[in-house]
């Protein structure tokens, strides 16, 4: 099918809990949108039904980015692949064991680690061996190998991770023992080690290469089915996939690469986010991304997003680049609910989309933030999601009664207030606690929650101005728009800091890698921007933090200077007399975005300002309600004020200015 009614060059598809975003650009660089609800048992679905809606001509486009919780959502139901790992003799629990780490846990006698998603009988032990330099110690026994796969297999394997000791030094093992279970038995998905995560730590190495197989083959089935549904729509080019490393990566390398989609639609938000940032010459950015079951946050000084190398879910780490981003559980659907102390607190349990909120009418029993706006009269049940949606504030304040001695106002007003400090507390545990004073920053707020506390967030940390982008609520799908193709690679390669690091020779050793990455993912090298980071730490550390760098010959008092100012910026304090060590090099190939894109400005329709009551803090004010489109470029709007669009509802609260940019999106001051 290539006809319709729209002929855009680029598209992005973001698939929510809730509903499933489009944004296309057309060759003129002006947008077009749609949403359809997510259809959760079959995800492709509303991707092709969104398409089918929007009246779009595939034929034609250019580049179409998606962004998926599939990955994500096998990993914490446990409906990935029947997976098996085959490890050397005598490490078979290492990913039992795990670590013996529990976080903030320490004081919860209930606690339970976080178990990995394959069960012990399906751990195979091999007789090989090599020392940390990579050297053999005891060779690899091909027929024993044989023998462990096939325990594998005949409990139902169809998935083999792969993780040898030290194979992040010396892949040769791994490969033989992949090649020999590829020719015996083509049928099986295998993740090695060495290629998913070619780095020390045997638990980590091992966690991620068998997520990488236990959610690969959910991921190949689910782009497989996408891909035939876009190709009968006439789509000829590229599919593009979304990663948590805030870049996209072609469809035909996620199945090897399945452990990179797991934060990818938090990635995508925080990429638009800076576009939207530099187009309004703001330079110094939080992002917050409220949803329905969470908010995001991330921290980009400069507009430069951190990249770090692990990333957890559902308690367990993963090693695998991803945007540096702090996640609570503080959505519309967290519930409110009074603690064994008798103390209100807010999540981390959701609603989520089904029941829902109380005020949704679909069964809901659980107070919610979104009931509390409800009551608080904040949002006005005949105009949630543009009147497609009729909320039932009767239902709301039910749910909130008992939470409070004074009634449902007085919960409702409790519950703001706590969740704002709670997404304030976040924004302080990646700024402040990590030696960055958050003063100067622009606040950037999206998703659908997000306009609705970020002025409140921002006037409790401290800061003066938050950015409302076009279109909140489809920011995320914006982002897959803009988000350069990236591939990740990492080299291990423990060493004393010194002027070899990285000589002529290391360079271009380097170089050789990163044209082998590009074309491994279809890239051509030539169009591609190479980027660096060092892995370091000083002697006797456990950690190391990664430093970005230019890639040119260094020596090691520039290395080790840039070091020392990371560290000393993380940590407060840098150590002259300590040896520094260097632990991984870590290369990113890029393929920037192109394209101009030019969101609507407001054309200053859809009605005129009304005022009704609203509790905010305690107080009990007079608000205006306006649709935001009525906000032209130049317009100003004092708070308390509520404006409305479709995607979002955004607050001004009292000694609040909105104002409309040239640019059509919204900048809130506080003006007191």
């Amino acid at each position: 099918m290539t006809t319709g009614s729209h002929r855009p060059d680029r598209i992005g598809i973001e698939i929510g809990g809730t509903f499933t975003d489009m944004v296309m650009a057309l060759p003129d660089g002006s947008l077009r949108t749609c949403k359809t609800p997510s259809t959760p048992r079959a995800v492709e679905h509303a991707v092709l039904e969104v398409l089918d809606i929007s009246g779009a001509a595939l034929d034609g486009v250019r580049r179409l980015a998606h962004g998926s919780t599939v990955a994500t959502n096998a990993l914490l139901t446990r409906r990935g692949a029947a997976t098996g790992l085959l490890t050397t003799k005598g490490f078979r629990d290492v990913l039992i064991l795990a670590r013996a780490d529990r976080d903030h846990n320490i004081f919860d006698m209930r606690y339970r680690h976080p178990e990995p998603p394959i069960r012990r009988h399906m751990i195979a032990e091999v007789p090989e061996r090599l020392d940390a330099t990579g050297a053999m110690v005891t060779p690899l026994d091909l027929a024993a190998g044989w023998a462990a796969a096939q325990t594998l297999l005949d409990q139902g394997a169809v998935a083999i991770a792969i993780c040898l000791l030290h194979a992040w030094r010396n892949p040769a093992h791994e490969q033989a023992l992949a090649a020999m279970i590829r020719d015996r038995a083509p049928h099986v998905a295998l993740s090695l080690s060495s290629a998913i995560s070619p780095e020390f730590r045997e638990y980590e190495r091992s966690l991620t290469t068998v997520v990488n197989a236990f959610v690969g083959q959910v991921v190949a089935r689910y782009v497989a089915r996408l891909d035939d549904g876009l190709r009968a729509r006439g789509h000829a080019g590229v599919l593009q996939i979304m990663q948590s490393n805030g870049g996209t990566m072609p469809a035909a390398v996620a199945e090897s690469n399945a452990v990179r989609m797991l934060l990818s639609g938090p990635a995508a938000g925080v990429r638009a986010a800076m576009w939207f940032a530099r187009r309004n010459g703001i330079s110094d950015a939080i992002t917050l991304d409220m949803g329905g079951t969470s908010t995001d946050i991330a921290i980009a000084p400069d507009l430069a997003v951190r990249i770090v190398p692990q990333l957890m879910i559902d308690g367990l780490p993963m090693r695998t680049a991803t945007v540096d981003i702090a996640t609570i559980g503080a959505g519309g659907g967290s519930i409110a609910a009074l603690d064994p102390g008798g103390f209100l607190a807010v999540g981390p349990a959701s609603a989520g989309a089904h029941p829902g909120p109380a005020c949704y009418g679909m069964g809901g029993l659980g107070a919610t933030v979104t009931d509390a706006q409800v009551v608080a009269g904040i949002l006005r049940p005949d105009h949630f999601f543009d009147g497609k949606m009729t909320l039932r504030p009767d239902l709301a304040a039910d749910a909130l009664l008992g939470l409070a001695p004074d009634g449902a106002a007085s919960a409702a007003d409790a519950v703001l207030r706590i969740v704002n400090a709670n997404m304030a507390g976040a924004v302080r545990q990646i700024s402040t606690q990590r030696g960055v004073d958050p003063a100067g920053f622009t606040l950037i707020a999206y998703g659908g929650g997000g306009p609705l506390h970020a002025a409140s967030v921002a006037k409790e940390l401290g800061l003066r101005r938050v950015l409302i982008p076009w279109s909140p609520g489809l920011v995320s799908a914006f982002g897959l728009l803009v988000a350069d193709t990236v591939l990740d690679a990492t080299i291990s390669d423990l060493q004393p800091l010194s002027d070899s690091t990285l000589d002529a020779d290391r360079l271009r050793m380097l170089g050789s890698q990163s044209r082998a990455t590009a074309l491994a993912g279809g890239l051509d090298p030539e169009t591609c921007e190479t980027q660096l980071a060092l892995d370091m730490r000083y002697g006797g550390q456990a950690f190391e933090l990664s430093v970005p760098l230019a890639a040119t010959v260094q020596n090691t008092s520039t290395l080790r200077a840039a070091f020392e100012a990371e560290h000393r910026q993380r940590y407060g304090y840098a150590r002259a007399s300590l040896p520094v060590e260097v632990v991984s090099y870590r290369l990113r190939v890029l393929h920037a975005a192109d394209g101009a894109l030019h969101p609507p400005l407001p054309d200053g329709q859809g009605g005129p300002a009304e005022h009704h009551g609203i509790t905010l803090d305690g107080q009990r004010l007079t608000a205006t309600f306006l649709p935001r489109r009525a906000m032209v470029c130049g317009a100003t709007l004092d708070g308390p004020a509520v404006l409305e669009e479709p995607t979002s509802t955004i607050l001004v609260p009292p000694g609040w200015r909105a104002t409309c940019l040239p640019t059509g999106d919204l900048l809130l001051e506080d003006v007191a």
